[in-house]
Parts: C-alpha cells; structure tokens; sequence
C-alpha cells in the first residue's frame, strides 16, 4: 500500500479482493501522457494536481484549450487565471493595522492558518496553507472578538474587471485593510465543495477529498454527491474543528449560506469526536440535501443530525420585502428585474434582492447568538452565492450580473454596519474573498462550448460495445471523466485509449452540426491536454511540489 498526502490509498492487491476478477487488457500503443501533463503550463498542472485525489477523482483528467469549456450553464471550473484568481481582502477596522497592497503570490489555502494565527491558536496545522505574514505583523495583541469569513461565491477578479465600477464599498476598504493582489484559488478544478474545504482546511483537494461537486469512492461505479453522506467525506479537520473543541466548545461557530456543500469551510459539527452542533443555517431543496436551493431556511438530510439550526430565521421579513425596490430599478412597476419574471426566478431568490434578504439574517443571527459578545473569540463564515446563480444562467457579460454584483457590493456596506453595531469597531477581523470565477459568454471570449451529453454518447458509442446494458462510462464532468474499470476491459479497452480518443477530439466531432462552424475549425482539438490520473503515480520532471 502506498500513501498520498496523508491518505491511505489501497494499492493493486488490496482492489483485487474488492473488485471481481479482471480480463488482461490488450496492448495499447503509448501515448507519452506524462509528456502531454507536461506539455501544460506548470501553473495549471500544479493547480490539477492538488485537486486530484486518486480514489475520487475520474480515472481521465482533461482541460480544454483556453478559453473553450466542457459543460453546460456556464460551467467555472478549470486552471486557468481567468477562473483561479479571486479577491482576498482583511478588514478589520480599528483592529487590524492597514498595509500596502500586497503583490506577491497567495491562494486561499492561507485563509485558515491566518485566522489561527490571528487567535493565538497554534493547535492547528495546515496540510498546505501558511499564514500570510503581512496579517500576522498588522494584528493586535490580543485576538479579535470575532472572525469572519465572508465568500462572494463566483466573485473572482474576472468578475469585478469586467464590471470594475460596480464594487465601490470594496474598493473603498481595499486602502483601509490588507489586499492581496494576487489572490488566487491554488486547485482545479475550481468548484464550490472544492474551494471552500480549502477554504476551512488549508488543504488541496487532492487532501481533504473534495474534489468535484461529484466523485467516485474507490471501486464504486456510481457517483456521489458532495455533501450527500454529510460532514463524513471530508477528510481533513478544518480550523473551526480543532478550535472549538480546544476551547471546551465554548466559542460560537457559525456557517450562514445556501447549500450543504459551503459547510466545508466551517465543520464537521458534531460529528467531530468531541465538537459540538455548531450553527448551520442552509436553503436546501426539498428534493435535495446537497446543492440545490429551495425556498425556506433549514439544514437537511445526513447533515441535520451534526448542526443546530435556529428556527427562528423563517420568522424574518420575506425576500419579497426586497424585491419592490429591485422591480422599481428599471422604471417600471411591472414585477420584472429587468426583461425577467421575478416570480419565476423562485419569487426573487434567484436576484439579487437575496442580497439584503441575507444581510438581514446576518444580523439576526449575530444579535441572539451572540457573536463576538464575550471574550472568546467567535468563528462566522459566510456564503453569498447569487453572483454564482446570476453566472450560471446568464454569464460573467450580462447586464444581470453587472446588477447582481452591484447589490452584493451594497450589501458589503450594510453587513460592515452590521458588525460595528453588534460587535464593536476595532473587535472583529473579515476576510472577504471568492471561491472562483466565472465563465464568459462564448460570444464575447470566442470559446468553443464541448457539450458533456455530445462527450458521453461518443465515448459510449466507441468504447461501451460488449453488447450489454451497462455502461462503461459512468460520466462526463468539466475536468474529469469517470469509467466503469470492468465494464471497459470488459468491452476490451483501456483507459490510455479513451484518454487518447479525447485528447484528439475536434470540434467537428463535439459539434451537433459540423456544418456550421467557422471554416477550417472542424479539425481543430478541443482539449489542451487529457491523460490518464494514474500519471500523477509517478514523478513528472515537469512538477516540483517545492514550486508551489
């Protein structure tokens, strides 16, 4: 058996007694995979690299050439700058002593070990993350009443260039805190549980498990959800479990978001062997435990038992107490946001009136729980997702997001109220970042858009041919693709040649209608790069840890 940053990996013998017994596969001519990982830029094989984890990941890892992207509903997840870099801001007013912008390189993996430092704790260690020196030196003596962590979810710097007059409240506190230039995500892919178990953790994927919003374990030859098991599948402690239990459970921990999937970045809750039911207040579908949003506050599912949810939240002022002001935006009291229906759009939860709907629980929650009233400091993170929804539907260009980033960007201003109110100038520290970016709409970046189905059905079509109803493929993600091991040898095929047939994929192959692309593109390759995630076994000549 071997190991892998800290995590057991069962090696070929000990699958053999969990897997039914194999036909050899046939000889394959080579392709140097380890030459084609090596053929990225070495800041995006490293990124690859710390999100893969060798028993969850896809057996195939893929990156689409820049700035094509394999997916549907403006998909965020992949290396490149353009998705990876984000804000990372520390503001804490009267507290934390402001500094130049900062220009050397960071990821979020500090995050964590920077808060710890900031508490005097140092019982926590980070598998990745470092705390970030320049925090460290403007800090006070003592620690903060009260730490927060606020995500504007797909809020990366490709959002705020693009729209560059829409965030002034955080401009405006960028010379009054410590900035980081260039903040970036540090892993791909870049995706919501990903991101924010480093967040938490100060680990890479390829350590805390997280690696996709989907992903195998082990032999499985289905796919499970993140979050859909509860805390369990995160594999690595977060800061907020080892302070809390550290000091008798007595600080108030608290995660205030949308979906199971931003819990990564506060706890495992009770389910951490001596923590507590830390505070969880989600949205969660009834349909869904894991990353769909419904219309009432809640915690759900295989999670409920580990966290305490305060029913009183749904006792607050409705979203559409905010919605009125998002109608009248335009000029006209017609229930539209723009040329969209409001009711349609989940009676405005899907708007940005979700912006000071949030900021009033916010408020709610700091007031009667008590953040930061006493003197042991207190834990808060925050997830504010509807740039993330507003991406998805209708990209980084749209006139929705310039709105969705211009509330999200007011709503900073009233949360900062929020906390000098309840908590006191000069006694709290935030940390306002991203967890990605977000795509742009092909239209303007002149990407070729790879529609997973169209990947699926070819990869069927050419390597699931045994003739029976199971299939070899189990699916097609933006950054990976995941087999069924038996059923691909089984069909007398290998993995080095499904990941050979990928990375020669053309457009005219990914395009339901060859006919009608640009000419001369037909032949053009999809993908950058595609190899198998067995190549990570061995050392690339390419890939020096010590780069990181």
């Amino acid at each position: 058996m071997r190991r892998m940053r800290g995590r057991l990996i069962l090696g070929t013998a000990a699958l053999a007694i969990l897997a039914p017994s194999l036909p050899a596969a046939p000889a394959h001519a080579a392709t140097d995979f380890a030459a084609v990982a090596c053929s990225l830029p070495h800041d995006q094989l490293l990124r690859v690299w710390r999100g893969t984890e060798p028993d969850r990941s896809g057996q195939i890892l893929v990156v689409p050439q820049e700035p094509n992207f394999l997916g549907s509903n403006f998909p965020h997840s992949g290396p490149w700058d353009y998705l990876q870099d984000v804000p990372l801001l520390w503001y804490g007013p009267g507290y934390l002593k402001p500094q130049p912008a900062v220009q050397r390189p960071v990821t979020i993996a500090g995050i964590a070990p920077t808060q710890a430092a900031l508490l005097g704790f140092d019982g926590f260690d980070a598998p990745d993350g470092v705390a970030m020196p320049e925090v460290v030196a403007a800090k006070q003596d003592t620690p903060p009443k009260l730490i927060v962590t606020m995500v504007w979810d797909a809020g990366g710097r490709s959002v705020l260039d693009t729209w560059p007059k829409e965030w002034p409240v955080l401009k405006s506190l960028i010379p009054k805190g410590i900035w980081y230039e260039h903040a970036s995500v540090g892993s791909s892919p870049s995706i919501t549980p990903a991101t924010h178990a480093t967040i938490g953790t100060g680990a890479y994927p390829q350590t805390t498990g997280q690696v996709d919003a989907e992903f195998r374990l082990g032999p499985s030859t289905t796919l499970t959800r993140a979050g859909q098991l509860g805390p369990t599948l995160l594999d690595s402690a977060t800061l907020a479990d080892v302070y809390d239990r550290a000091m008798g459970n007595r600080p108030a921990v608290g995660d205030l978001a949308s979906v199971t999937w931003h819990l990564n970045m506060m706890s495992h809750g009770a389910m951490w062997n001596g923590g507590d039911r830390d505070i969880a207040v989600l949205r969660l579908a009834d349909s869904a435990n894991e990353g769909t949003e419904g219309d009432a506050w809640n915690i759900k599912g295989k999670n409920a038992p580990w966290y305490r949810f305060p029913e009183y939240v749904n006792d607050l002022p409705s979203i559409s107490t905010y919605t009125d002001a998002l109608d009248r935006a335009d000029g006209a009291d017609d229930g539209k946001w723009r040329q969209n229906s409001i009711a349609q759009l989940a009676n405005g939860w899907d708007t940005p009136a979700r912006v000071p709907f949030q900021d009033r629980l916010y408020a709610e929650v700091i007031k009667r729980e008590g953040f930061g009233a006493d003197d042991v400091p207190d834990l808060l993170y925050i997830n504010s997702k509807i740039i993330d929804h507003v991406g998805h539907i209708w990209s980084v260009n749209s006139p929705e997001m310039k709105d969705a980033l211009s509330w999200q960007d007011a709503g900073l201003k009233e949360f900062v109220g929020t906390l000098d109110r309840e908590v006191g100038r000069g006694n709290w520290v935030m940390a306002l970042t991203a967890d990605h970016g977000h795509q742009f709409d092909p239209a303007v970046s002149g990407a070729f858009q790879i529609a997973p189905s169209a990947v699926l059905q070819d990869l069927q079509d050419r390597f699931d041919d045994d003739g029976d109803s199971t299939s070899a493929i189990i699916g097609v993600r933006t950054s990976q693709t995941f087999l069924n091991m038996a059923e691909l040898r089984q069909s007398g095929h290998t993995v080095e040649e499904v990941a050979d047939f990928l990375l020669h994929y053309t457009e005219g192959q990914a395009s339901a209608d060859p006919s009608s692309l640009p000419t001369g593109t037909a032949d053009d390759e999809v993908f950058s790069a595609v190899f198998p995630t067995s190549v990570f076994d061995q050392p690339l000549p390419c890939l020096k840890e010590a780069d990181s």
